[in-house]
C-alpha cells in the first residue's frame, strides 16, 4: 500500500498480512491494522477518506484505530447550529468537523476510541464488525454485558450507549466507523452536544439523544490502551 509522504507520519502499522481470522465470516488472506498517532480530527478524517478513495480492498480489509483531541463531528446531512453549542466550543477550543458519512453528531476526546472497518462493497457487514468488538471486549472482561442493537449501536447493560455507527458506501468500496466510549469527559460531551438555539427549522438530519456511559465506569481496568490492544 503506497501512502503519500505527507500522511506517513500520521499512523503506525500494527499488523500487516495478519488479520484475526476469528473476526470475519470469511477470513481474508491478508490485511492491515493501522493505528493513528495523530490526534487531529481533520487529519484522521482525511486519511480515512483517502483510504476509501485510493486503496484496492479486495481480499485486503483494513481496520483503522484513531483518537482525537476534543472535537465534535457531525454527520454529512446535519446542521451544526442545531447539533452543537458552537459558542461554548469556541471558548473551550473544541474543534468542529463534518464527516462524509451520515448519522448523528458525536463528541470525541482521548477517552473515545474510533474504529473504521474498510472493505469492498460486497463484504460490507456492520453487524459482523460490531460482533468483533464485542468479542474483543469479552476477551478482556468476560462478565461485560455489551450487545449490538438493530440500529447498529452497542449497549452496555442493556441501556447505556457506548458506541454509535455511521458508514459510507461507495461504488466498489465501503467503510463503517463507530465510536467506543472508554473514559470520555461526559460533562464536555453533554454540554457540547446541546444547542442553545430553539426553533431552528431545516431539512437537516437531527441526532437522537441517548443515555451514555463509559466502559471505565463499569470496570476500572478497561482503559483505552487495553481496549485498543484487544
Amino acid at each position: 500500500m503506497l501512502i503519500p509522504l505527507s500522511m506517513k507520519n500520521c499512523f503506525r502499522l500494527l499488523c500487516q498480512h495478519k488479520v484475526p481470522a476469528a473476526g470475519f465470516k470469511s477470513p481474508p488472506t491478508h490485511g492491515l491494522i493501522l493505528q493513528s498517532i495523530s490526534n487531529d480530527v481533520y487529519e484522521n478524517l482525511a486519511f480515512e477518506d483517502w483510504i476509501h478513495d485510493h486503496i484496492h480492498l479486495e481480499g485486503k480489509p483494513i481496520l483503522f484505530l484513531w483518537r482525537n483531541s476534543p472535537s465534535v463531528v457531525i454527520g454529512r446531512h446535519q446542521n451544526p447550529w442545531q447539533e452543537c453549542n458552537l459558542h461554548l466550543m469556541r471558548q473551550e477550543g473544541i474543534k468542529l468537523a463534518r464527516r462524509k458519512s451520515g448519522g448523528g453528531a458525536v463528541y470525541h476526546d482521548m477517552g473515545n476510541i474510533n474504529l473504521t472497518f474498510f472493505t469492498t462493497k460486497t463484504k460490507y457487514d456492520r453487524m459482523e464488525n460490531l460482533k468483533l468488538i464485542v468479542r474483543a471486549l469479552n476477551a478482556v472482561q468476560p462478565q461485560l454485558d455489551v450487545q449490538p442493537t438493530k440500529k447498529f449501536d452497542l449497549l452496555l447493560d442493556g441501556q447505556f450507549k457506548i458506541s454509535g455507527t455511521a458508514s459510507k458506501i461507495g461504488r466498489t468500496a465501503a467503510y463503517h466507523h463507530c465510536t467506543l466510549l472508554c473514559s470520555t469527559n461526559r460533562t464536555a460531551l453533554s454540554s457540547s452536544l446541546k444547542s442553545p438555539y430553539c426553533g431552528i427549522k431545516s431539512n437537516a438530519t437531527p441526532s437522537i439523544p441517548s443515555a451514555v456511559k463509559n466502559l471505565l465506569e463499569r470496570d476500572s481496568t478497561l482503559t483505552c490502551e487495553v481496549l485498543m490492544s484487544a
